[in-house]
């Protein structure tokens, strides 16, 4: 057996490296009080447990995750919680790889961190600016270890809680790890341990894998409580048949939507797809990393010479392994193809919405390509004895080219995702409405998104409503545009969304009042239509970047 230190300290090691590689740009940089304000990663520098935090009049995107970094932010900097919250995915994807085949010795460890961080799937996550939602790619090996770990049932229930805790941050980890946990008990169930004899117990059958399932399956459904009870207040948001067309995967280079799918790619957002992608190099680079995966599902259990140091692996988990990539890619472009309008129609139904991003899904193909390939490198340098400089040159080799696939990312990642100083008059806006505001605060320009020159040129989500008390009243209907296509993914927005501005573009103060609204709070820097704010609202604060309008 391989020494489990130098597996560890290998699969550690390179888990460092590419984070740092590619986030290092990102959390390395002044200002260390700044903010993040990028695509979907939005920071503020004192979040708050208001009114908005479990998910206000939305869907519950960021719940219970704003809440947890509002309190971590009471104890720690706020700027370097957004840096741990960024760094965290990939930090933990690659420990977690590490600590799931440890058994198969460095080469194992150091090629499965390489490649579960540096790939297509987690490039295109972060240019969406959505690290928080890899968390549930990050946890499916702790996850799996966890499930198939050789402890007690109730032992085994606890590591899944703590693996689930992270993922379940937001509510599609939570369903990734429910997912991973389920399929992991029903498929492999846990390691049988050894008896005193040497022997093994034969594994459970499928009805007692089924109720171990169930078992493990209760921390992850206590852990989700806090997004179902917010879903609740309004199962109807966002459940809208255009989101099915517009977060469906897409073409991302040469090779067509089933290239880029196959390959890991293949999101929906124009601005998240690597430049690289657009070089057939580099895509058939992501192809033959996956064809050998594939590969190393039969060879791994096929050299005809003895094994060394490195294990047989067992069949049942490299099928698991085979099923997390081939599964998911099948699943994925049928969804978008043959299956599209049947996914368009369940969109209605409460709940269906959170897996309309078919994209994100790949992730369970990323782990199953990461495992397969360093299973199959790892006993392939052990049954041929090369020596130990061959295969440390082998791994490096199969993480340089990992990163080649998205080379242009972490240059890319650090000239657009950065922490940002936020002016002066940031502070007096929000001590203004936390201090006056009686009702709630309405945002304008109506839209979801900002963009102002002291940020750059990337949109962002309005920030507002992480850092007032107060419930704020903002936009949150998507429109989404592929070339001569667009589609408006609504369902979320109030009622009153088509009447806050008059057809003379001022704004009602009766209807305003009606709604409890008592300040209006308006980028001026940002794109989208102004009203003026008529004769009975006082203006409460005028700079340069925002004005608040008081309604008497």
């Amino acid at each position: 057996m391989p020494r489990p230190r130098w597996a560890v300290g290998a699969g550690l090691s390179v888990t460092v490296l590419a984070t740092a590689l590619f986030l290092g740009g990102s959390v390395g940089v002044p200002p260390w009080d700044g903010v993040y304000l990028f695509r979907d990663f939005v920071t503020v520098p004192d979040p708050v447990l208001g009114a908005n935090t479990l998910g206000g009049d939305g869907a519950p995107r960021a719940v219970p995750l704003d809440a947890v970094v509002a309190a971590l932010s009471v104890v720690l900097p706020a700027g370097l919680v957004a840096r741990v919250l960024l760094v965290a995915p990939l930090l933990l994807v690659g420990s977690g790889m590490t600590v799931l085949l440890r058994r198969y010795g460095p080469v194992a460890t150091s090629v499965a961190a390489g490649l579960a961080i540096a790939n297509p799937y987690v490039a295109e996550r972060l240019l969406l600016g959505q690290a928080p939602s890899l968390l549930g790619y990050a946890m499916i090996p702790w996850l799996v270890g966890a499930a198939r770990s050789a402890k007690s049932l109730p032992v085994r229930a606890l590591l899944v809680l703590a693996a689930a805790a992270p993922a379940a941050l937001t509510p599609v980890g939570a369903v990734m790890a429910a997912v991973t946990v389920l399929v992991t008990a029903l498929a492999v169930g846990r390691t049988s341990p050894k008896l005193r004899d040497g022997s093994t117990r034969a594994p459970a059958q499928l009805g007692g894998r089924a109720l171990e399932a169930a078992v493990l399956l209760t921390p992850v459904a206590l852990l989700s409580l806090p997004w179902v009870i917010a879903g609740l207040q309004d199962p109807s948001a966002g459940t809208r048949p255009e989101g099915a067309d517009a977060f469906a995967v897409r073409s991302d280079g040469p090779l067509g939507v089933i290239g880029s799918v196959a390959t890991l790619g293949g999101v929906w957002a124009g601005g998240a797809m690597p430049s690289a992608r657009d070089t057939l190099a580099f895509v058939l680079l992501q192809l033959l990393l996956v064809l050998g995966a594939l590969l190393a599902r039969s060879t791994a259990t096929a050299w005809p010479f003895p094994a060394r140091t490195v294990p047989v692996p067992t069949r049942r988990a490299l099928d698991l392994a085979v099923a997390a990539y081939l599964g998911t890619v099948l699943s994925v472009l049928l969804l978008a193809g043959p299956l599209m309008p049947l996914w368009r129609a369940v969109q209605q139904v409460p709940g269906v919405a959170l897996l309309r991003d078919t994209h994100r899904w790949l992730g369970w193909a990323a782990c199953g390509v990461a495992v397969l390939f360093a299973i199959g490198l790892a006993v392939a340098v052990d049954r041929m004895r090369w020596s130990r400089w061959v295969a440390a040159g082998l791994s490096l080799t199969a993480v340089a080219l990992a990163v080649l696939t998205v080379p242009d990312v972490p240059s890319r990642l650090a000239r657009d995702l950065h922490p940002v100083a936020l002016p002066a008059e940031w502070h007096q806006v929000v001590d203004l409405l936390n201090d006056e505001a009686e009702g709630r605060v309405l945002l304008l320009p109506w839209q979801p998104f900002r963009q102002v020159d002291w940020v750059g040129p990337t949109q962002f989500l309005d920030p507002f409503p992480r850092a007032l008390e107060a419930e704020v009243v903002h936009a949150r209907d998507l429109l989404v545009r592929r070339g001569d296509q667009e589609w408006l993914v609504g369902g979320e927005d109030p009622e009153i969304a088509a009447e806050l501005a008059g057809p003379d573009g001022v704004l009602d103060t009766d209807l305003l009042r009606a709604q409890d609204i008592s300040h209006v709070l308006i980028w001026l820097g940002s794109p989208g239509e102004l009203p003026s704010g008529g004769g009975e609202l006082h203006r409460a604060h005028s700079g340069d970047d925002w004005m608040v309008l008081e309604i008497p």
